[in-house]
């Protein structure tokens, strides 16, 4: 059930989300001023709003807007995002790509980089092994979430922002790979260090020594088999904490930046407007419920979706079972 609902999601956000957009006939960053009434309040659940998205071109109403006489209609499936009226539908699913690659790529790279210092400090022993020990220690002092909002609050942060590697990211996305990865792989390399040396000096290794086989063929054939295991099961179970990392970095502004939707980015947007100061009568007005409720519905399904993946490689992969 929560393998299903994680493979939906990730065909729903990457090949889903350009197909959607095209049968709706806009993208994910074209603004409906007709969404959006003069209380800031977006236009609610399947929302037909005239498809003019140029501000100067709209008169604004409260509850029915006008526009002239054979305006295209453009249907939006969840309303408005916020003051822009843009499709918060489309930002959802185009918002999930962007924070599933966040996700996806910091926990991959940094499985590969924990794969090969763990693998190389267990292997070579001695003054290595224990340089990489303590590099290892070195690394895990370093507080993350801190990290990432200094790095995207500085210009070096504005720099690695705009790696896309011509075109394929979104901003922002490679840059916290790259940080993500860069400041957990010790997590991996730890697994992977651990397993090793419990299996360095099995009887099988020792036979497969004596016939002549290399450093190379050992780790290919006997190594890799017992170290993928436990590494997926840490991929799964880091994934769902990368999901809920850069949806906190982008909520506070350091990560995923606007207009440039992700899960994070879209509630930073958001947030605080369920109740919103009218203009005439001074007390309070609600808004809309789902420009914040869909990305923390997201972010909250994907990652429980996860940790029971998780839960189930382990339990599949235990070798006591």
């Amino acid at each position: 059930m929560s393998l299903g609902f994680c493979i939906v999601t990730l065909l729903l956000c990457f090949p889903g989300a350009p197909l959607v957009a095209r049968v709706l006939g806009h993208g994910p960053n074209d603004p409906f001023p007709y969404a959006v009434s003069v209380y800031q309040k977006p236009a609610g659940f399947w929302a037909h709003v005239p498809a003019l998205h140029s501000f100067a071109d709209a008169r604004e109403y409260d509850a029915h807007p006008t526009a002239p006489p054979g305006t295209p209609q453009a249907l939006l499936p969840l309303g408005g995002d916020g003051p822009l009226g843009r499709d918060l539908a489309l930002r959802l699913l185009y918002g999930g790509r962007v924070t599933l690659e966040v996700a996806l790529g910091g926990t991959l790279l940094a499985a590969l980089i924990g794969f090969v210092f763990g693998a190389s400090a267990a292997l070579a022993g001695g003054w290595i092994d224990a340089l990489i020990t303590r590099l290892t220690e070195f690394v895990m002092a370093f507080p993350l979430l801190l990290l990432l909002i200094m790095i995207g609050s500085t210009s070096v942060g504005d720099k690695l922002s705009s790696l896309t590697l011509h075109g394929i990211f979104a901003r922002g996305v490679v840059q916290l790979i790259l940080v993500i990865s860069a400041f957990t792989w010790f997590y991996p390399a730890r697994v992977v260090r651990a397993q090793v040396l419990a299996i360095r000096e099995a009887e099988f290794i020792a036979a497969a020594e004596m016939l002549g086989a290399g450093q190379a063929r050992i780790v290919r054939t006997h190594l890799l088999p017992h170290v993928i295991p436990p590494l997926i099961a840490y991929c799964t179970a880091a994934f769902a904490t990368n999901v809920m990392l850069e949806a906190g970095v982008s909520f506070l502004g350091s990560g995923i930046k606007l207009p440039t939707a992700s899960w994070g980015s879209i509630l930073s947007a958001n947030w605080g407007s369920l109740l919103n100061p009218t203009i005439d009568l001074g007390g309070v007005r609600e808004r809309s419920l789902l420009p914040t409720l869909a990305p923390t519905l997201a972010i909250f399904l994907v990652v429980y979706a996860a940790n029971q993946v998780a839960d189930g490689v382990r339990y599949a992969l235990d070798p006591a079972r």
